[in-house]
């Protein structure tokens, strides 16, 4: 819903002039960071996932190391993670409860606890 009146431009013709760019960006970035618990620290990607009945499915891409487009998918308890292939060098991703390192090109599947 936050996201609505720049996608929809409710306010007929703001969208186009940027005008709600930063409340957009901090809209995307609380959903991001809030759903995935997604940091970057002691070079790893942290992933905190928080489960929501109302939302069966989301994804999202990040630039990271150099990796454009390391893809993320929540669905049903799982997470998928994509790396491209063309990337320069494996990533290490951290969960509360496990740790994987995804070479480029690798696509790795998890079943979150519940």
């Amino acid at each position: 819903e936050a996201l609505k009146g720049d996608v929809a431009d409710l306010q007929g013709g703001t969208t186009g002039e940027g005008i709600h760019l930063g409340a957009m960006a901090g809209t995307l970035d609380l959903v991001q960071r809030g759903l995935t618990g997604l940091e970057t620290r002691a070079g790893a990607l942290w992933l905190d996932p928080v489960p929501l009945p109302e939302l069966s499915s989301y994804g999202f891409s990040v630039r990271y190391q150099g990796h454009w487009g390391v893809r993320f998918r929540l669905e049903h308890g799982r997470l998928e993670i994509a790396v491209p292939a063309a990337g320069p060098l494996p990533i290490d991703v951290r969960l509360p409860d496990r740790e994987v390192r995804l070479q480029p090109g690798d696509t790795c599947r998890l079943v979150l606890p519940d």
